[in-house]
C-alpha cells in the first residue's frame, strides 16, 4: 500500500509538471495566434485557468515531501534547539490540522457541488465538482505527508534549518 502511495504522488506531480508545460504551450500558441491577426481559442484560456488551479493541487503533495515548501526561519534560528524542535513539531500539528481542515470542507463543497448538479460555465461547460475535487484531493495529501514526516520523526521543514542549526552548535565555543 505504501508504494501505491507514494506512486500516486509521484503521479500527481508528474502531471501537475505536464499540465504546466502544457499551459506554456498554449499560452506560446495564444500569444503567436493573436499576434497574425487571428481570434484564439477561448478554450485555450479556460484550459490555463482550470490548470492554474490544477497545478498547485496536484504538485504539493509531492512538495512537501521533498520539504521544498517556503518557510521563514528567522524565529527558528533565535530560539535554543530544544524549543526549535518543538516550534517544528508544532508546525508540523498545525500543517496537518489545517491542510485535514481544507480537505474536509473542500470535500463537502465538492459533494454539494455534486448533488447540486452546479455547473462551470465557461468557454465550455464542465460540472463543478470536476474542477474543486483537486482542491480536498490535495490537501487532503498534503496533510497525509505532512503527518508522515512527523510519525517518521522527521522535521516537516526543509533541510537548510537543520544545516544552520549545525553550524550554529558547532561555532560555540
Amino acid at each position: 500500500m505504501n508504494r501505491a502511495y507514494n506512486w500516486l504522488v509521484n503521479a500527481m506531480a508528474w502531471l501537475a509538471g505536464f499540465l504546466m508545460a502544457a499551459m506554456m504551450l498554449s499560452i506560446c500558441i495564444d500569444v503567436i495566434v493573436r499576434n497574425l491577426g487571428f481570434q484564439s481559442s477561448a478554450h485555450l484560456f479556460t484550459f490555463t485557468e482550470y490548470a492554474l488551479l490544477i497545478v498547485p493541487c496536484l504538485g504539493a503533495p509531492w512538495l512537501v515531501r521533498e520539504k521544498g515548501h517556503v518557510y521563514v526561519e528567522i524565529l527558528l534560528m533565535s530560539v535554543n534547539e530544544g524549543l526549535r524542535r518543538w516550534m517544528t513539531w508544532a508546525v508540523g500539528v498545525g500543517c496537518v490540522m489545517v491542510c485535514g481542515l481544507i480537505a474536509w470542507y473542500g470535500f463537502e463543497v465538492t459533494w454539494t457541488n455534486y448533488v447540486r448538479a452546479d455547473v462551470d460555465v465557461r468557454s465550455m461547460d464542465m460540472p463543478r465538482w470536476m474542477v474543486v475535487i483537486f482542491i480536498p484531493l490535495g490537501f487532503l495529501m498534503m496533510g497525509i505527508e505532512f503527518l508522515r514526516l512527523l510519525l517518521k520523526g522527521e522535521s516537516v521543514l526543509g533541510d537548510l534549518s537543520s544545516a544552520l542549526s549545525t553550524q550554529t552548535t558547532e561555532s560555540k565555543p
